[in-house]
């Protein structure tokens, strides 16, 4: 083994996490490519303390001085994790360098993982190739600023294949000595760690969201399922004029939290694709006054809800209060109503956050946040009313309420807020 070059099994092992950290940080937000970064994030302190075990047993192999350069994706992870906290506040110009600077760090973290295995860096095509690769996907998930700076590597590296001495390659000596090795890792480790911490637990509220979904202090902003009362006797049978009033009030509210949750995920795509236009310099299609269009649905879908409380105050003779029927027609209403005035705060926030490019990120993790809250709030009001929708006689009622719900839930299921 020599002490000048790193061990193969932490380059592979770095290899592979680096890759997929690069696949998280250009991809969309769902839960499959985001789990390590916003639900799992608090692996990345395993990934620290990983770092922290390898880098002592590499230290007293004599090898973490030329295996220093591979541990910086180790010690970036933390960083990414708390990525749109830290650029939070920033101005769009704040944005970009942040963003770019973490992204071209990823980009050539691969470079140097192979660098560290045979003899990588004196084989100028694979290396011109690599880059080249990254290159395409600069191009075809960030934007202009990312494919600049990698063309600008590239050339810098092809200026220095053309420049470099021809005499024959010599091992670089690794970088300091044992301990000096060791102080760098250590003091990169708790840089990391600190920054992972301040941010994630710095006082304040992100802006981007004005209910506990993002904001813990807030609880009082969601939706109370407590405030209607379940009945304590059976479902008696009710005549068949009455359920198929009430089954259709039920497929109006339904209807009605549909075009709204459609109407967010709207927004939520749109504001996301001009935000990131903004933040990459690049020009994904977004569709014209989408504002305005997804309003004019949300005022609509109101209009709905309302009609649907009227009728269902007309149906009070005919239903009386200690039913279950009534009290999960009493739920849906009141959590319609909830969702509706909400929406009116959602309206006014997004028109102040669009007022800036930087704001647009906010304004999209605004709807965005709302449109999962929903789906998991709608899916807790029918499991609160489990008993009434699993009885055969009443499910034809209940049914067409119960699949919108589920499909509204399953339209955010997979997305990760936020990032």
């Amino acid at each position: 083994m020599s002490r000048h070059t790193p061990p193969a099994w932490f380059v592979a092992v770095t290899a592979v996490f680096t890759l997929v950290i690069l696949v998280m940080a250009v991809a969309e937000t769902s839960v499959w490519t985001h789990y390590l970064i916003d639900r799992g994030e608090v692996l990345c302190l395993g990934g620290l303390g990983f770092a922290l075990g390898a880098g002592l047993h590499l230290h007293r192999k004599g090898r973490l001085g030329a295996s220093l350069p591979l541990f910086v994706p180790w010690l970036l992870y933390p960083v990414v994790t708390q990525g749109d906290q830290i650029i939070d506040n920033l101005t769009i110009g704040g944005m970009r360098l942040f963003a770019h600077a973490v992204l071209l760090i990823l980009f050539l973290a691969p470079l140097a993982v192979a660098a560290a295995g045979a003899k990588f860096l004196r084989r100028p095509p694979w290396v011109a190739a690599l880059l080249l690769l990254e290159i395409g996907i600069a191009h075809r998930y960030l934007g202009a600023i990312m494919v600049g700076l990698l063309i600008a590597t590239l050339l810098v590296y092809l200026g220095w294949v053309v420049a470099r001495p021809r005499a024959p390659a010599r091992v670089t000596p690794a970088i300091g000595g044992g301990r000096t090795a060791l102080s760098i890792l250590v003091a990169g480790i708790v840089l990391s760690l600190a920054l992972y911490l301040g941010y994630k637990h710095r006082p304040g509220a992100y802006q981007g969201s004005p209910h506990h979904f993002h904001d813990p202090s807030r609880p009082g902003q969601d939706y109370a399922l407590d405030q209607v009362r379940l009945p304590a006797g059976e479902a008696t049978p009710l005549p068949a004029e009455t359920l198929a009033e009430a089954r259709a009030l039920l497929a109006s509210y339904s209807e009605a939290l549909e075009k709204l949750l459609g109407a967010y995920y709207v927004l939520d795509r749109n504001y996301n694709y001009a935000f990131h236009n903004a933040l990459f310099l690049r020009d994904t299609p977004v569709v014209p006054g989408f504002r305005a269009s997804a309003l004019e649905g949300i005022a609509e879908a109101r209009r709905e809800a309302e009609e649907a409380g009227d009728r269902r105050a007309a149906l009070g003779g005919a239903l009386a209060c200690s039913h279950p029927l009534s009290a999960f027609l009493a739920e849906v209403a009141r959590f319609s109503d909830f969702q509706f005035d909400r929406a009116l705060l959602l309206e006014e926030m997004s028109g102040r956050f669009e007022r800036t490019e930087a704001g647009l990120q906010h304004a999209t993790h605004l709807y965005e946040g709302e449109g999962k809250i929903l789906g998991i709030r709608l899916a807790q009001v029918v499991r609160k009313h489990q008993p009434l929708i699993e009885r055969s006689d009443f499910a034809g009622v209940t049914s067409p309420f119960v699949e919108a719900a589920a499909r509204i839930e399953a339209r955010y299921a997979d997305r990760i807020v936020g990032f």
